[in-house]
């Protein structure tokens, strides 16, 4: 089984850096462009996608479709556990205007994970609900199977740190948008393994 992992293209609150969670932010122009061109990518290299999963946002969900038109895929399964972290009350806030005692409240709950944001939701409890939504992924899927999963940088954070750990904790470099990250395994008895990052592929 193996699964193309990719964060959304730009949207318009990255770059105004305002905080996004759950607000249904667009692409920018060249966010639609870079979906486009990761879809003629994935066409011309004769990708066949088995099945196609999405976030349900707009940003996400906007990414798939083009990448998908370019495919001549029409199924898109769009699933809202595959969302980003909900910010709760500091949704729609630009990061400038963020407090040094906010900030520190924010980096705290990556460590309390069971610690709800404000309004918003727990670094627990996304992880429990992306991680309901990967296992039915594989379960309804044969292992021969190859899936596009389209989502934020918080899911991929969560599918490959959180459950799977298979990435440090703290990364060098944040998921890029439209670029390519496969996670594979040869068979359900197999452990998951990480061949690219990044468009990167990583040695064996």
């Amino acid at each position: 089984m193996r699964f193309y992992l990719v964060r959304h293209g730009q949207s318009k609150d990255n770059i105004n850096k305002v905080i996004a969670g759950h607000r249904a932010t667009p692409l920018t122009t060249f966010g639609r462009e870079q979906a486009q061109s990761l879809g003629k990518k994935l066409a011309e290299n004769n990708l066949k996608f088995d099945a196609v999963y999405s976030s349900d946002l707009k940003r996400a969900a906007e990414t798939a479709s083009l990448i998908c038109d370019e495919l001549r895929i029409e199924k898109i399964i769009l699933d809202k556990r595959l969302r980003e972290g909900d910010a709760g009350d500091f949704t729609g806030r630009l990061s400038a205007d963020i407090t040094k005692e906010e900030r520190e409240y924010l980096d705290s709950t990556l460590v309390n994970v069971e610690e709800k944001i404000t309004g918003g939701e727990s670094n627990y409890d996304m992880t429990v609900r992306i991680q309901e939504a990967f296992l039915e992924i594989v379960e309804n899927n044969t292992e021969d199977s190859t899936i596009l999963l389209v989502g934020h940088g918080g899911t991929l954070y969560h599918i490959l740190i959180r459950i799977l750990n298979l990435l440090p904790t703290k990364l060098d470099e944040w998921f890029g948008s439209c670029m390519i990250n496969i996670l594979e395994r040869g068979s359900e008895n197999d452990i998951w393994k990480i061949t690219m990052f990044n468009n990167q592929k990583l040695q064996e």
